[in-house]
């Protein structure tokens, strides 16, 4: 068994600009039918946990046309969607009108690999199932109809913030539902991670909804808006926790709602075999020492704005991985081109920072936070550091006038935790 990294997902949508909006009104709480709980681990495939789902039909689904599993709640038609344990992407359905994708991606681990081929390791496996998964989500939904297309744009403009983001970002018809299909293809969830020994392969399962799409979206390979930074270290914490990064890498974590971010380096590397057990313990510390070197380099480079110095020490192999990792990002489009200037906006509000001056000049400033993991294989590391800015007052929504009755409306959400906490986030 593997160890386990509980993320919540709630269909709540928090306060905040997550696809560069103004600050939009807290709608009020959904049903508990749109909630659901994403057990990121490595577990036997045959004890994958299941929750005794409740009743899941096969529907034809009218807003796409294909076949859809439909559950009462979202977490029964997940369910359903994981245990199939077959490769694809598959159409769920729950409560009344809720709608979202679960994909399925796969890698092989070889019990015989090619003459001069290295075997492929679990941590190489995870990535490749990982980018596998992504890519079968963003090929069906791009292989939906335009008729399709048409009503799953007009389903998702059901919530403000991506109507507002895809005026942004789309000038006709025909790039909205492609902006569109991109928010829902980007907002995915890293839903869970099956270690399947008996089939000598490793499956990877992502879930994308409306609702997830709204609380966090790649709009690059190496950045991630999120409506807390809790939320996006939460997430980008257990995808390099279980393994579905490239040896090394980096990512930008923003909140347009406040200005805060986080920038986060991360490698992982192998534990060298030793035949005696005792060996094994300064291997492990070796490898620990040399990823930490590869994740201070990237978050180095993503501070300076240079990543040519850290990826020309990686091999050819590792190159490869990282553009893997990038596949299906384009700079030009225009999510990438508006996440450019929030970047830089965000980013001239610490230009004075000490910490990143710190990075810019190689050393790592004593405010960032090392996490380490250690699998039976490697050892992988993330580190963070979050520049201490004023964080910008989000704008309150208009009240009603004051209740007479003791039937008060709910309090707005708490504004999220910054992540230069003392206490540690979960990671096991």
């Amino acid at each position: 068994m593997g160890k386990t990294t509980r993320c919540c997902f709630h269909a709540r949508l928090l306060l905040g600009g997550l696809l560069g909006l103004a600050s939009m009104p807290a709608p009020a709480a959904k049903p508990d039918a749109e909630e659901f709980a994403a057990p990121l681990q490595t577990v036997t495939a045959p004890s994958l946990p299941r929750h005794n789902p409740g009743r899941v039909r096969a529907v034809k689904d009218a807003m796409t046309g294909e076949t859809a599993l439909h559950a009462k709640t979202i977490q029964d038609a997940i369910a359903a969607a994981v245990g199939q344990r077959a490769v694809g992407c598959r159409l769920i359905r729950f409560g009344g009108a809720g709608f979202g994708w679960v994909t399925t991606g796969t890698a092989d681990l070889a019990t015989a690999p090619p003459p001069d081929a290295a075997p492929r390791t679990p941590s190489e496996a995870r990535f490749k199932a990982f980018v596998d998964a992504r890519t079968r989500l963003m090929g069906c939904l791009r292989a939906l109809s335009p008729e399709a297309r048409g009503r799953v744009t007009e389903k998702l403009e059901q919530n403000d913030a991506i109507r507002l983001a895809l005026i942004n970002l789309a000038a006709n018809d025909q790039e909205r539902h492609e902006q569109a299909l991109d928010i829902l293809a980007r907002g995915f969830v890293a839903y869970a991670v099956e270690d399947d020994p008996a089939g000598h392969a490793i499956r990877v399962h992502l879930v994308t909804t409306p609702q997830t799409a709204t609380r966090l979206t790649r709009p690059t390979a190496s950045a991630m808006e999120a409506t807390s930074l809790r939320e996006g270290l939460r997430q980008t914490q257990a995808e390099v926790e279980s393994g579905l990064i490239p040896p090394a890498g980096n990512r930008l974590i923003v909140v347009n709602a406040t200005g805060e971010l986080a920038l986060v380096g991360y490698a992982v590397h192998p534990i060298a075999a030793s035949p005696e057990p005792m060996g094994q313990n300064p291997a492990r510390a070796a490898a620990e020492q040399i990823a930490i070197g590869h994740a201070t380099r990237a978050l180095v480079g993503l501070a300076a704005g240079d990543d040519a110095g850290w990826q020309g020490e990686l091999d050819e192999a590792s190159r490869d991985q990282l553009r893997a990792a990038a596949s299906g990002y384009d700079a030009t489009e225009p999510s990438a081109r508006r996440f450019g200037q929030t970047r830089d906006l965000i980013l001239s509000t610490v230009k004075d920072d000490s910490g990143l001056h710190a990075l810019r000049e190689g050393r790592l400033p004593s405010a960032a936070m090392v996490k380490r993991f250690s699998g039976e294989d490697a050892v992988t590391v993330m580190v963070i550091y979050a520049p201490s800015i004023r964080k910008r007052e989000m704008a309150p929504p208009a009240r009603p006038a004051a209740p007479t009755t003791e039937s008060a409306a709910p309090a707005a959400p708490a504004p999220p935790t910054p992540p230069t906490e003392t206490e540690p986030m979960e990671s096991g």
